[in-house]
């Protein structure tokens, strides 16, 4: 039975599908399969289990029996694949995630946080966010020009506002011309007509769809539909404001800029520590420090060292030799254990050296970027130029996103007027995580730069400054082989000392001058001073006439500035007494500072015969000398230079200034820093931030000649070349000696040099066509905010929250002010203020301008009537002229009196009107007042005279009581007063100016309440003057707000016409081709070089003929160095061409009147192609000291113009990369080669 039951089972089965399933199903249940059925029969609860699981349950995929029914092929346009890479949404590239909340140095989570993470299409292209995408590796370190920069610190880059007003909008309001478009969508055809075609169209559909079968469902939807659209009020006044609320009033567009939360109070980001309390648990506040070092760290050390362990930056501000190189060591080392990285900018490449070789000794991962030398370049710690910082910055190097800590060393190098500017640039652009540590020499306003800093990148920044040396200086004069102190070691000046030097110096000069030539005779022959003089026969030869005895006879004779020099300089004998003294009194090492490369040269053959080295020392020099010379070729090592120094060095003797071989300074730092040289003559750049202490500083003299004229040292140029002296450890004080080989410097010039305040931190900013390019390239950062954030706008930005304030307490007070309604009055009061601020402002130019015409003295002339107001604006009175007129002011003479109003306008020659001005001047008594009056304050001159005004200055009582009655009889007529004729005067403008007030003279006489003068006049005058003043001040506040007020806009404004005048800019600012390869010359006239490639000019030339043209541009030039009249034909023609298209960039510049520098104006005229031919047998293969040869240009000039001419072709060559000349970038790249071999590009001795 139950056989028969299952069999009939699993027949209902088989037909059941059967009737279910169509033809062809393949259906997942097979009917005829066997189951356990068979054998154990299914309960009924089974059995609707499975009807349940097969017919009931839906699955997720469709039999293909099914598939075939409901699926139906269309035929498809194979262009239309690609219509969704067209109109396709771009997938969502902003996501949360989970952060952590971490907490200390050891990143303690307290918490989790959820944040909006950027997607990974951003890139070094499209974005400025540090979290972007990393470049390609190998411009991981110096970035590429097409990158953007990151973001910089302090700067929210908020939408603008401001741009959305000025998109266009079409009649509806609605924006319709995209940004960056000239014009929006040109829609051809009527709405009704396109309403048309869209019926039209949708007919055809409905139409088609009939034939389906599938009309009569459709039609019914549609008719639903179109009844309900057709039911909408669109245009419904509610519906309209419900949908205009949801909308913004504008849209922001463009480029982003920079906003401030100006309305809160002004806040200080700069910090001064206290210095003067010692730090008693430093070691509880720093437990584990990050280096140790082998000695008690000062109290400025320590509070630099915990602020940097809390996450702060500092700015240090100490005496020489006090230590700030620690503070650098701690940094690095933090940025290692951090696994950070720590860049230290030095102000020179020299300075970048000796801090390699330091670092490298303390530190194992240390690496170096110039611009010729790349060594190590990803360390955790790197030494750079402050360039080469700008450049990265710039050009968005991912490097910089692992930077913690960024060291500006030698921060008073600020002031340099040509490269200040750089670190100023790099301030602004570091992105915010990078911390700030800035090392300088003492500066009086620390806290002003540190809180600008501070402001601009958002941080708070501790000032920490040393009381004082810790090894004092003692300061003497030298005076006839003596040593006068006058400023000891608590840097008190001792009078007594400098009288005591006056009178040795004076005793020497008397003597001199009762003698034959002496120095009050003529400058006869013989030399400046005479024969027998200081210069002694055959020197400066001077021809004046022949000096007499005692100086009776002899021709005075101009002294030129270089002989002038000279006569102040010492003798050769004062030099060799002075060194054998210093030397005898054990004062040596001793550095002596002269202000001439050529003078040091002198000084040092003056000691020719002095030795003061032993043989163990000689030995020692030898040996290093020539382990040094070692890297050079030999013939270089055979230069004259180099032999010349090695004599030196033998016997303790060095020289060091810009005219040497880099390998020769590097040679005489070194031997210094081993106390191996005991006289040094240097020029004033050894002082620049080279860490070579000494015993002794000697100053040759204390005049310089800074470029422009001669001039006594600086008090900051005095304390950093004094502040060499005293090595800490060795000497108890430092020893700081000026000979005078003359006359002793007056009292106030030498207190002023030796104790006078630092030179201030000034700023140097200026706007380059490099920087504005770069910034209108990246298009995230104007050029406006750039300005606002310079250092020279820091006084302004400080008071923009005080600024901003006041205009909301001026705007509240505008909106609480009530006034009194004077129906007669008031619909005029807008007129008659106008008025008289018109006629105001033409009565001031004219004051102004008067006093330079002659015929105004007429009209100034002694006893004048005139009404003029008061300094200070309180009140206005009247008066006469008591004393010609003389300079800006006059001197007035005036009655007591009640005085009238500033405000009203003033025309008292209106008759009933006057009253008003008149009354309150009636004087009040007979005592006379003196008051000096600026010729501006001079508000209306009458045509009366007060007659025997010299008799009422001697307070003569009939001439006073006659002054006093004519005046009053002035002030008492109701017919006006009348003016004085300005009819003398001939210049058209202040004709037009008199002729206007007389127009409006007319015209404030025709206004009704002027005509009638109701009794209310004055107060409503009074009501809407305040309401003036009020919108003023709210007026004159927001300009001062906004960038228009930028103190360098006008010079970015001339400049930016100069680009759109060459092409490097289009109309809308959009760098061109020609800006993009400006944006590649960052070592200075990038207008000059970019026409050169531009021009294809250089294309034509051989690569050594191109490096010689190019050092034009790195040369400075000078007016003692003649061109070469003739080179080649070929770079004859190339010079030739190069004056003319810089002539052409420079009238642009002088058409538009920008400002400018002194390289770009003298350009043509200091002899920049002295060197050409120098370079061009350099680049062809001829020895060093063949070349030294051909020009008198000091042979460390040659080296420095060669190797940065290396960096001017590799500039060149990027250029070339980037307009598809691929012969010139091969030209530039063979130029570099040929250029970059033997004495030039040895390598250093500190790397």
């Amino acid at each position: 039975m139950s056989d028969t039951i299952g069999d009939i089972l699993n027949t209902l089965r088989g037909k059941t599908a059967t009737i279910m399933a169509p033809a062809d199903s393949d259906f997942e249940y097979d009917p005829n399969r066997s189951s356990e059925w068979s054998s154990t029969p299914p309960t009924h609860q089974q059995t609707q289990d499975e009807l349940t699981h097969t017919f009931l349950t839906p699955k997720p995929e469709l039999s293909r029996g099914w598939l075939k029914y409901i699926n139906e092929d269309f035929h498809v346009d194979k262009l239309v694949e690609f219509a969704p890479a067209l109109y396709g949404l771009p997938e969502a590239t902003v996501r949360t995630d989970v952060q952590f909340d971490r907490l200390g140095i050891d990143g303690h989570i307290t918490g989790y946080k959820e944040c909006t993470v950027s997607g990974g299409d951003l890139n070094n292209k499209n974005s400025m966010s540090v979290n972007r995408a990393a470049g390609s590796k190998l411009d991981f370190v110096r970035g590429r020009s097409g990158f953007m920069p990151f973001a910089p610190g302090g700067v929210d880059l908020a939408e603008k506002q401001e741009q959305g007003q000025l998109l266009h909008r079409d009649s509806h309001g609605l924006f319709d011309v995209a940004p960056g478009f000239e014009r929006g969508l040109d829609i051809v055809g009527s709405v009704a007509e396109a309403d048309s075609e869209l019926g039209a169209l949708a007919k055809d559909e409905r139409d088609e769809e009939s034939t389906t079968g599938a009309q009569g469902a459709d039609s019914g939807l549609v008719g639903e539909l179109s009844e309900q659209v057709s039911n909408l009020d669109l245009a419904g006044d509610g519906d309209k404001h419900s949908i205009d609320d949801l909308l913004p009033n504008d849209i922001t567009f463009g480029r982003a800029q920079t906003s401030f939360n100006t309305t809160q109070k002004t806040k200080d980001w700069a910090h001064v520590v206290n210095v003067n309390k010692e730090i008693t648990n430093f070691h509880e506040l720093v437990p584990q420090m990050a280096r140790e070092f082998p000695f008690e760290l000062d109290t400025f050390q320590k509070e630099a060292v915990y602020h940097l362990e809390q996450g702060d930056s500092v700015f240090v501000a100490a005496h020489t030799s006090a230590g700030k190189t620690v503070i650098a060591e701690y940094a690095i080392a933090m940025a290692q254990r951090n696994m950070t990285k720590a860049i230290y900018t030095s102000p020179i490449k020299a300075l970048s050296n000796q801090k390699f070789r330091d670092f490298k000794h303390t530190f194992d991962d240390v690496g170096i970027l110039t611009g010729d030398v790349q060594i190590n370049p990803e360390a955790s710690s790197l030494i750079m130029t402050t360039e080469i910082l700008r450049s990265m910055l710039y050009r968005g190097a991912d490097l910089i996103r692992d930077v913690e800590f960024v060291i500006f060393d030698e921060v008073h190098y600020v002031n340099d007027a040509d490269r200040g500017v750089v670190w100023e640039e790099v301030i602004i652009m570091l992105p915010e995580h990078v911390k700030f540590i800035l090392l300088s020499a003492t500066v009086p306003n620390t806290f002003e730069f540190a809180n600008w800093v501070g402001r601009t990148k958002q941080k708070d920044i501790y000032v920490i400054s040393t009381p004082k040396r810790p090894v004092p200086l003692v300061n003497y004069l030298w005076c006839k082989n003596q040593m006068i102190e006058v400023v000891d070691e608590k840097k008190q000046f001792l009078i007594g000392g400098y009288n005591k030097a006056k009178e040795i110096m004076s005793g020497n000069s008397n003597t001199a001058a009762a003698g034959r030539g002496g120095a009050a005779g003529g400058a006869g022959r013989g030399g400046a001073a005479g024969r027998g003089g200081a210069a002694g026969r055959g020197g400066n030869n001077v021809r004046g006439g022949r000096g007499g005895r005692g100086g009776a006879r002899g021709g005075s004779s101009q002294i030129t500035p270089k002989q002038q020099k000279s006569a102040t300089m010492p003798s050769k004998s004062d030099f060799v007494q002075m060194v054998n003294k210093l030397h005898t009194l054990n004062l040596h090492p001793m550095c002596v500072f002269v202000f001439s490369r050529k003078m040091c040269e002198q000084f040092a053959g003056y000691l020719q015969g002095l030795d003061f080295c032993n043989q163990k020392e000689k030995s020692e020099i030898h040996m290093f000398f020539d382990k040094a010379v070692t890297r050079l070729s030999q013939d270089d090592r055979n230069l004259p230079q180099i032999l010349q120094m090695r004599e030196y060095l033998s016997r303790g003797i060095a020289v060091h200034h810009a005219g040497l071989l880099p390998i020769v300074k590097e040679v005489v730092e070194i031997l210094f820093a081993r106390s191996l040289v005991r006289v040094l003559f240097a020029t004033e750049t050894f002082a620049m931030g080279l860490n070579l202490p000494t015993r002794t500083v000697v100053f040759a003299g204390t005049r310089k000649h800074d470029g422009t004229t001669f001039r006594t040292l600086l008090p900051g140029e005095y304390t950093q070349m004094a502040g060499r002296a005293g090595r800490r450890g060795l000497d108890k004080t430092g020893t700081v000696i000026i000979m005078v080989p003359g006359e002793v410097a007056p009292l106030d010039q030498l207190k002023e040099m030796m104790l006078g305040q630092p030179t201030r931190l000034k700023s140097q900013f200026r706007l380059t066509y490099n920087m504005i390019l770069n910034l209108l390239r990246i298009e995230a950062l104007k050029v406006e905010e750039m300005i606002k954030r310079s250092f020279s706008e820091n006084a302004n930005q400080l008071l923009l929250p005080e600024h901003e304030a006041s205009v909301k307490s001026n705007e509240t007070l505008l909106s609480k002010l009530e006034k009194v309604p004077y129906p007669d009055c008031d619909p005029y009061m807008a007129d008659v203020l106008r008025i008289g601020l018109a006629a105001r402002e033409c009565q001031k130019y004219i004051m102004t301008q008067g006093p330079k015409i002659a015929n105004m003295r007429d009209i100034f002339k002694v006893g004048r009537v005139v009404i003029f107001d008061l300094a200070d604006g309180s009140s206005r009175r009247i008066g006469f002229i008591s004393r010609p007129v003389i300079g800006e002011s006059a001197s007035i003479l005036a009655f007591p009196c009640a005085g009238s109003s500033t405000t009203l306008p003033l025309f008292p020659q209106q008759p009933g009107y006057c009253r008003l001005i008149l009354q309150p001047l009636i004087p009040s008594s007979g005592k006379l007042e003196m008051y000096a009056v600026k010729i501006p304050d001079l508000v209306f001159i009458t045509k009366y005279i007060i007659n025997n005004v010299r008799d009422v200055a001697r307070y003569d009582k009939q001439a006073v009581d006659d002054a006093f009655q004519n005046i009053n009889k002035i002030c008492r007529r109701s017919g006006g007063v009348a003016e004085c004729s300005w009819d003398r005067l001939k210049e058209l403008e202040l004709q037009q100016k008199c002729q206007e007030k007389i127009h409006l003279e007319i015209e404030f006489s025709q206004i009704p309440c002027v005509k009638n003068l109701p009794a209310n006049f004055l107060k409503s005058f009074k009501q809407e003057y305040e309401e003036y003043e009020i919108r003023k001040k709210i007026s004159d506040l927001r300009q001062t707000l906004s960038d228009q007020n930028l103190e360098l806009l006008p010079d970015y404004e001339q400049r930016v016409q100069v680009l759109k005048d060459l092409n490097y800019v289009d109309d809308k600012n959009i760098v061109l081709l020609k800006g993009r390869v400006a944006c590649e010359i960052n070592s200075g006239f990038e207008l000059f070089i970019s026409e050169l490639v531009l021009d294809n000019f250089l294309g034509d030339y051989e690569p050594e003929e191109i490096v010689a043209l190019l050092s034009a541009f790195v040369y400075e030039g000078s007016k003692d160095v003649e061109e070469p009249i003739t080179v080649t034909p070929r770079l004859d023609k190339g010079r030739e061409r190069i004056k003319q298209l810089v002539g052409h960039v420079t009238d642009v510049l002088e058409h538009r009147q920008v400002i400018m520098t002194s390289d770009e104006q003298q350009f043509l005229e200091r002899g920049r192609f002295g060197l050409i031919e120098v370079v061009y047998e350099w680049a062809r293969g001829m020895t060093f000291e063949a070349i030294s040869e051909l020009t008198s240009v000091q042979e460390g000039i040659i080296v420095r113009v060669i190797s940065r001419l290396d960096e001017v072709c590799r500039e060149v060559r990027n250029a070339a990369r980037i307009i598809g000349d691929a012969t010139l970038q091969d030209k530039m790249e063979t130029a570099q080669e040929r250029i970059k071999r033997d004495i030039i590009f040895c390598a250093s001795l500190y790397l």
